[in-house]
């Protein structure tokens, strides 16, 4: 397949520019969607609605006069004179920003003559940076993809890695079978009932694995895995009629960010008392305050100051009981 070109340069960047009938395109450049639990690809997953509304508008006869942005494959395509050469095969190379435009042309029928701008032999990491650059602010590109996208960049700050930390806690958690977060942490969709988006997972449990300040950042990260995981199961085993719900309190936002807020009490109470965070000793802390009705964060609204008072009012019931049962045991005692 060859077509004429431009050829150019953008700092450190070699860049060519040419047009290409859209189906040449889609059956040649892969979209390199996103793909739920496998850590492979970096775009969202395409929205049909969007996919079928550019496909009747340029059915209609109508332009679609924007560039698409694309990467070539080293030893995919030559270049002689002012004429590029792309092998017909397919994967020559990615579309890395365009993809809803170039799947609801090749859907019209039409095979629509699409410019395309391509950077030449630019590696994955570099594919990332220009599609968190242009894509980070757009509406429509979820902040949990940007933030499961943060270990393949470099130059990464401290917060950076606390979100990172996090992140990888959540990809090892949702794909464990045996693990009550398993399925239900989202970085693409949108969150269902009974899930949880990743955004609010690490707006939670980034700051408990901050470096050198985290209440958990002493830990390993299998241990930091295992901290969340047996924090959560033992909330299962005493809280089965509120777990279990569809729309279970602990995996809204509010109630998640209540429970991680109220995790250093309950994680100091459970070492203290228990010697230890393991599931079995999790439930016996928590069981202390089975009694406890979580229907009540339901009324208190969303945001910030929502979970700062659903996290206190449960952090309250703990120190209350555990109050009673030190004075109690000085009572005895005497």
């Amino acid at each position: 397949m060859s077509y004429k070109l431009i050829s150019f340069e953008q700092g450190k960047y070699g860049l060519v520019v040419f047009c290409a009938p859209v189906k040449d395109i889609y059956e040649h450049f892969s979209i390199n969607r996103r793909i739920e639990n496998k850590d492979e690809g970096y775009q969202r997953t395409l929205s049909q609605s969007r996919v079928d509304v550019i496909s009747k508008y340029v059915a209609a006869n109508k332009a679609l006069p924007l560039s698409v942005l694309a990467s070539l494959e080293t030893g995919k395509y030559s270049i002689e004179d002012d004429q590029i050469t792309i092998s017909d095969e397919p994967d020559v190379g990615w579309i890395i920003d365009g993809q809803h435009r170039i799947a609801g042309a090749y859907k019209s029928g039409t095979n629509l003559i699409i410019p395309i701008v391509a950077f030449l032999d630019i590696n994955i990491e570099e594919q990332i940076n220009q599609f968190i650059t242009i894509n980070k602010e757009a509406k429509g590109v979820p902040t949990s993809l940007y933030y499961d996208l943060l270990k393949h960049l470099a130059g990464k700050n401290a917060t950076d890695r606390s979100k990172e930390r996090a992140s990888d806690i959540a990809t090892d958690l949702k794909r464990n079978e045996e693990s009550p977060f398993f399925g239900k942490v989202v970085a693409i969709t949108s969150p269902k009932q009974g899930e949880i988006s990743l955004t609010t997972f690490i707006k939670a449990v980034a700051p408990l694995v901050s470096e050198g300040k985290g209440f958990l950042s002493a830990y390993s990260f299998q241990e930091q895995v295992g901290v969340v995981d047996n924090y959560y199961r033992g909330t299962k085993n005493i809280f089965p009629k509120y777990f279990n719900k569809e729309d279970s309190i602990f995996f809204k936002t509010t109630g998640f960010g209540a429970m991680f807020k109220a995790f250093p009490v309950i994680f100091n109470y459970t070492l203290k008392i228990k010697q230890g965070f393991a599931v079995a000793d999790v439930s016996d802390i928590l069981r202390n305050v089975s009694h406890y009705n979580f229907d009540i964060w339901k009324k208190l609204g969303t945001g910030n100051a929502a979970e700062i008072q659903a996290s206190d009012d449960l952090k309250k019931e703990l120190e209350t009981v555990f109050t009673e049962r030190v004075s109690r045991a000085m009572v005895y005692t005497h």
